[in-house]
């Protein structure tokens, strides 16, 4: 049974992650600032109490594991310092196959693919929350400089939709998709996990659908 660890897992994609981690047989250590959001009971799920920003339990939380999955949320500039501390713990995992981090469109090489977009997730735009979409494209900075085999995904519009399949990856020049539900979005990351040819990219997700 392959290890995983989810970063971020009481948050709306995160509880996906980890339905659908638990739905295929992983093992899971979620890593949590409030394990009590977190509800439900399975034998493979353990919940641990620890905060990427301070550092607190991550080397707990990603010990042995061969899958990592950051879906951390962003209400303030402090993603840099997250992933610092979390890239600096997976470093020493020998057994680590796939960083998975989902950024936010608008980060890094993404800014003029995102004005393409009408409306980002939970409707924040990069001219209101500048220092924001800094921070993250820092955190982007850090990934990608690690000796990490990560992939950086930058889903368009999140929504709360049911599955429809209907999911393309683009790079950073292309057309922006249309928005992408939770769902879909958690079914790509398993989907691309040991999937040859994603290590070291970074895409646009989003629906076939046009906006």
């Amino acid at each position: 049974m392959s290890r995983m660890a989810i970063l971020g897992a009481s948050g709306r994609l995160g509880t996906h992650l980890v339905t659908t981690a638990l739905e295929r047989g992983f093992e899971v250590s979620a890593l949590v600032r409030s394990p009590k959001k977190i509800t439900r009971a399975n034998y493979n799920l353990t919940l641990i109490k620890g905060d990427a920003g301070t550092g607190e339990n991550i080397q707990t939380a990603v010990a042995g594991c061969r899958f990592v999955l950051s879906a951390m949320g962003s209400p303030k500039p402090v993603m840099t310092a997250c992933v610092r501390n979390l890239v600096q713990e997976l470093q020493a995992i020998k057994s680590l196959k796939r960083f998975i981090f989902v950024s936010w469109l608008g980060a890094g090489d993404s800014a003029m693919q995102a004005q393409g977009v009408s409306e980002l997730r939970s409707v924040i735009t990069r001219a209101t929350h500048k220092k924001m979409f800094e921070d993250i494209s820092r955190a982007e900075d850090t990934v990608r400089v690690s000796r990490l085999p990560y992939v950086i995904l930058r889903p368009t519009r999140l929504t709360d939709d049911g599955p429809t399949g209907s999911i393309v990856a683009v790079g950073a020049t292309e057309l922006p998709p249309g928005p992408i539900s939770r769902v879909d979005l958690a079914r790509f990351v398993f989907r691309i996990l040991e999937e040859p040819g994603w290590e070291r990219r970074e895409v646009t997700v989003g629906s076939k659908s046009l906006q």
